[in-house]
C-alpha cells in the first residue's frame, strides 16, 4: 500500500535555505519548464516578503535516508521553484528593488532601487528580517513517485500535466534518447514552435518512434499511448537499439539544419517536422536530398496558399491533393495514414519542381 504524507518544514527561514540550496534538487522529473519571470514579478515577490505579506505555499518532496544518502540531496521542489530561485537571485545581487519600492511599517526608508547588498548596508534590520522570512514550505514524503507527479498536477489543475512532462517520470534509454534529440540545433535555432512546455521533446520522440518502425518497414501512428508504451518498453536491456535510433535521427537533423533558417516560418507546427524528416530520409535513400530544398518547400507552400484561396472562389478548380494535405495536416496528425499521405504529396510535388 503506497503512502503519503504532508508536514511543514522546520527552520525553513530564507537564509536557512539560502544556506541548504546545494542539498535541493531544482528540476525533478515531474516539474514543468518555468516561466522566465519578468522583473518587475521578482521584484514584487520581494516586495511582498519584505512588507511581510503572505505569499503561496512551496512543496518540497524529502528523500528517504537511502536516497539522500545516494544521491547527496535532501530535497526536490515540487512547487515554488520560480519563487525560490527569485529569492536566491536577489540574495546574489542580480536584481534590486523595483523603483516604486515602499517600506509599509516606515515611510522614511528610502531603499528603492537597491540591492540586497546596498539593502544590508543601509537597512541592516530590514535585511536581517527578510533573511529570517520563514517561506510556507511543505514538504512531502511518499513511496511511491507517481503520487509526486499526481500532486504536482493537482497543484497545477488549472495547466495539467501534458504528455511529453508526465513521460519524463519514466526515466531510461527512451527519455534519455529524447532529452538528446530536442536539444539538437535544429531544434534550439530553426524550429519556430515553443518549447515552453517540452514540445520539442514531443516532437523528437516522436521521429524516433517513427525510426523505430521504419526499420520494421512502416509508418504507424504516434498517439500518446503508443509514444509511453516505447518509452516504458524500451526504458533498458536496448541501450544499443536505442542509440542507433538517435543517431539517425540527429543525423537526419544535422543534414537538414542548414536547410532552414533561425526561427523558419516552415517550422511552425510540430506535426511537420516528423512529415519533412520522413522526406528526407526517403529523398537520402533514393539519392535526391537536392530535391529538399527550401526554395521547394516555400513553393509548395506557396501553392498550397493559393490553392485555398482557389477553393474559396470555385471548389470545382482547386487541387485535391493540397487541399488533402492542408486537412491533414489539421486532423488527426498522429494518425498513420495522415503522415503517410503528407509524405507522398510533398515528395511527389518536391519532385515536380
Amino acid at each position: 500500500m503506497s503512502y503519503i504524507e504532508t508536514h511543514p518544514l522546520q527552520h525553513s527561514t530564507i537564509q536557512s535555505i539560502h544556506a541548504d540550496w546545494d542539498v535541493i534538487v531544482k528540476d525533478p522529473s515531474y516539474q514543468r519548464n518555468g516561466d522566465v519571470w519578468a522583473l518587475e514579478k521578482k521584484q514584487l515577490l520581494i516586495d511582498s516578503i519584505i512588507n511581510r505579506y503572505d505569499i503561496p505555499k512551496i512543496y518540497f518532496h524529502k528523500f528517504d535516508r537511502d536516497e539522500a544518502r545516494k544521491t547527496g540531496k535532501q530535497y526536490a521542489v515540487i512547487d515554488g521553484r520560480q519563487r525560490l530561485e527569485t529569492i536566491i537571485k536577489f540574495i546574489e545581487g542580480r536584481f534590486p528593488l523595483g523603483d516604486d519600492f515602499e517600506y509599509l511599517e516606515d515611510e522614511k526608508v528610502s531603499a528603492a532601487g537597491m540591492n540586497y547588498a546596498e539593502l544590508g548596508k543601509s537597512y541592516p534590520k530590514i535585511k536581517s528580517r527578510f533573511d529570517a522570512f520563514s517561506l510556507p514550505i511543505v514538504t512531502v514524503e511518499t513511496d511511491d513517485i507517481e503520487l509526486i507527479e499526481d500532486m504536482f498536477s493537482r497543484l497545477n489543475e488549472a495547466v495539467p500535466l501534458n504528455s511529453a512532462e508526465k513521460r519524463r517520470a519514466i526515466g531510461g534509454d527512451v527519455v534519455k534518447a529524447v532529452d538528446d534529440v530536442a536539444k539538437h540545433e535544429f531544434f534550439a535555432k530553426k524550429v519556430r514552435f515553443s518549447n515552453k512546455r517540452y514540445q520539442h521533446k514531443e516532437t523528437a520522440i516522436r521521429t524516433l518512434f517513427l525510426e523505430h518502425h521504419l526499420r520494421l518497414g512502416k509508418i504507424v501512428d504516434t498517439k500518446k499511448p503508443l509514444l509511453d508504451a516505447f518509452a516504458k518498453d524500451y526504458k533498458t536491456g536496448h541501450t544499443a537499439h536505442v542509440r542507433k535510433l538517435k543517431s539517425e535521427i540527429s543525423g537526419l537533423l544535422a543534414e537538414m539544419t542548414p536547410i532552414f533558417i533561425d526561427s523558419d516560418p516552415l517550422l511552425i507546427a510540430q506535426a511537420t517536422v516528423p512529415v519533412y524528416l520522413l522526406t528526407y530520409r526517403q529523398f537520402k535513400a533514393d539519392g535526391k536530398t537536392d530535391k529538399f530544398a527550401r526554395t521547394r518547400l516555400l513553393k509548395f507552400n506557396e501553392a498550397r496558399t493559393a490553392n485555398r484561396t482557389a477553393a474559396e472562389k470555385d471548389i470545382a478548380t482547386a487541387d485535391y491533393e493540397l487541399l488533402e494535405y492542408d486537412r491533414l495536416s489539421q486532423q488527426g496528425t498522429n494518425d498513420a495514414n495522415s503522415i503517410r499521405e503528407r509524405v507522398r504529396i510533398l515528395s511527389e510535388r518536391l519532385l515536380k519542381r
